[in-house]
């Protein structure tokens, strides 16, 4: 069955093309998430945004749907979920997933389809080192991020002793692996490199906490999601550790590495993402986003990043010759640049952004504060 796959969506790209099966009256656009609490994401609320926004000018060709692929978080659900979306004869384009382990996943299905896949989030090099040619995203690949993080570590706040953990993801190891090769790079080589094991996947951290304090790091990088790093942060400075927390993108630049009462200096954070409140371009998106969806304010990355990825699905139904599958993935190949909330944006032909933004914030007493770009630090 997965052998025959690729071969049936071709001869149906091929008959759809020769117009010998119709489209449906509407197409359907795919967000890959979790879970089907939609409204608490806000990339879905940015996207269905924009959609609702084409639709009521009625400048597309049809009309289009948005509705939630839920992969439950787990591989079996993940890849049953997208060979059902992808049987569908509506279903015309995919964003997300917004979580890179999840998109690694499922990313073969779509390919085999091809059916156009846009990212708001997944920033794992795992995404775009295969060779598919219909996966785009706007956020920056983490071989940026990476370098931008070991260049903060060793060049902007000067650590000489840099202990770097991480989960076993498919985030979690290549970004590690990335920071640890630029510090040593630049003079500054790892004291520690801590990957997970079953201990720690069982929230057992002590094995960890009593390798980070023997290696007297000044500086301890976190690739990390939010939840356990938040408990480590806790577990290092009960024990007095006083090195500088530097926490990358999946900790969403909150205070998730703050402990005000024992921090010596408050944790570092970058984004891959851009800050909407400080961006010009995304004034304009800000205010819509903020008008229809208030209570998103609180928690709000990523949103621009996926509005600007539904609307160039969108801008390729428009540009593409016949709405089917394969005309609108080669709109996106041939795409050029879009000029969107995160400004200009254009994909190099791996389907990375051809020139991303890392930001550097700190939380301060629960608030997160831009520094600058990296690129303008360093």
């Amino acid at each position: 069955m997965d052998i025959l796959r690729p071969c049936k969506y071709l001869e149906l790209a091929r008959l759809r093309k020769k117009n010998l099966i119709p489209m449906p009256a509407s197409v359907t656009i795919g967000f890959e998430l979790s879970d089907d609490n939609v409204h608490a994401v806000a990339g879905y609320c940015a996207a269905e945004m924009a959609i609702h926004q084409a639709n009521t000018r009625g400048d597309l060709p049809v009309e289009v749907r948005l509705e939630v692929i839920v992969n439950g978080k787990n591989r079996d659900i993940s890849r049953a979920a997208a060979e059902a979306f992808v049987e569908r004869d509506d279903a015309i384009a995919v964003l997300g997933p917004t979580n890179s382990a999840m998109a690694v996943i499922s990313q073969d299905i779509y390919a085999d389809a091809g059916i156009l896949q846009m990212s708001s989030e997944a920033s794992s090099p795992l995404l775009t080192n295969k060779g598919y040619t219909h996966f785009f995203r706007t956020v920056a690949n983490d071989e940026v991020q990476g370098r931008a993080l070991g260049q903060v570590a060793a060049r902007y706040l000067g650590a000489q002793r840099i202990a770097i953990l991480n989960e076993d993801s498919a985030w979690g190891e290549p970004i590690s692996k990335i920071v640890a090769e630029e510090c040593t790079r630049l003079g500054s080589p790892p004291v520690l490199h801590y990957g997970y094991g079953e201990a720690e996947r069982n929230l057992q951290y002590d094995q960890l906490i009593n390798a980070v304090m023997d290696a007297e790091p000044d500086l301890v990088y976190f690739a990390v999601y939010w939840n356990q790093s938040h408990i480590i942060a806790h577990l290092l400075r009960d024990r007095r550790l006083e090195a500088v927390f530097l926490g990358s993108d999946a900790l969403k630049p909150y205070a998730f590495l703050e402990v005000p009462s024992l921090d010596k200096e408050p944790p570092y954070h970058s984004l891959a993402g851009i800050d909407m409140m400080v961006k010009p371009s995304a004034r304009k998106f800000l205010v819509e986003f903020a008008a229809r969806y208030p209570v998103m304010l609180d928690s709000p990355q990523y949103a621009p990043e996926a509005y600007d990825c539904a609307e160039i699905i969108l801008e390729c139904m428009r540009r593409a010759p016949s709405l089917n599958r394969a005309a609108v993935l080669n709109e996106a190949r041939n795409y050029g640049t879009h000029h969107g909330a995160l400004g200009r944006i254009s994909f190099n032909t791996a389907g990375d952004l051809t020139d991303p933004d890392i930001g550097l914030y700190r939380c301060i007493n629960g608030q997160r504060i831009f520094i600058d770009l990296v690129k303008n630090l360093v």
